[in-house]
């Protein structure tokens, strides 16, 4: 999802046709009675809807070789791809309100004392990187391969309509900075998140450039830079970042910071819709 270019020419034509669109004569209009106007922003929800469509194949692969990783007993070897799969899902949480039931089979939180009733990532990342073992992990790394197939299948058919993916961007960005960055995940692969939500926000812009204000675009855009050269330096290796645990005080505050001003960023898009 490396939109860097696309962006940037998408923003020149953009700002072209506005500035094409300027008339001399701004004819004074006449005065209506204000009502909310309802945006519609099915087809942006839906193109976002297919990017994600395009990348389950990919996702269900690394997802049955976690789970192989996990039946071998090969703990080193599912403890480093664990970050990496989450990541898929990661880029799914604009839309993550579509499919509640399966995101809590998921993704669903681990509740102390009930740990065994927990499915999902959650579940392994216990067994991983609390246990720091395999065995009787299995079942549960079979039924995460199981969700994530059965989303794939609902995803062609879901309705997101009414969903304004951007506007859920914002809440994914401002649930990252305002709690996820303050209290470490039991696999402190936080990094792998943020850039994973910075990849669907890539995609987001691109999708909604043409119906937001210049202005708001080119903020967007400054803003995940921003993010981008962050997360950059804490990269190891490809597609490999620091564990968050490895953090001080002040690398936290900057990453969460460069995280708020995407948000905001997203949320003047938002409110520029037209």
């Amino acid at each position: 999802m490396k939109n860097s270019k696309r962006i940037m020419i998408a923003l020149l034509a953009v700002g072209l046709l506005a500035a094409c669109g300027k008339k001399e004569e701004n004819p004074v209009a006449e005065p209506v009675e204000q009502q909310e106007i309802k945006i519609d922003v099915a087809a942006e929800a839906e193109q976002y809807k297919s990017l994600i469509i395009g990348q389950m194949d990919s996702f269900i692969a690394d997802t049955e070789l976690l789970a192989t990783y996990v039946k071998e007993g090969k703990l080193e070897e599912a403890q480093k791809l664990y970050p990496l799969v989450t990541m898929y899902y990661e880029r799914m949480q604009p839309i993550a309100s579509n499919f509640q039931e399966l995101d809590e089979k998921i993704n669903g939180e681990v509740v102390e004392g009930k740990e065994e009733e927990t499915t999902g990532f959650q579940k392994l990342a216990h067994g991983l990187f609390v246990e720091k073992k395999t065995t009787g992990y299995e079942e549960a790394a079979d039924e995460l391969v199981e969700n994530v197939k059965a989303l794939q299948s609902e995803l062609p058919t879901m309705d997101v309509s009414e969903n304004n993916v951007l506007a859920s961007a914002v809440t994914m960005f401002n649930d990252m900075a305002a709690n996820r960055l303050s209290a470490q995940s039991i696999a402190n692969n936080e990094v792998y998140a943020v850039k994973a939500h910075t990849e669907a926000a890539e995609d987001l812009l691109e999708i909604f450039i043409p119906r937001v204000s210049t202005e708001s675009a080119e903020t967007t855009s400054e803003a995940l830079k921003g993010l981008n050269e962050v997360v950059a330096y804490y990269e190891v290796g490809k597609e490999d970042y620091v564990n968050y645990s490895f953090f001080t005080a002040k690398q936290k505050e900057e990453l969460k910071t460069a995280v708020q001003r995407v948000g905001s960023a997203l949320q003047e898009m938002n409110d520029s819709l037209k």
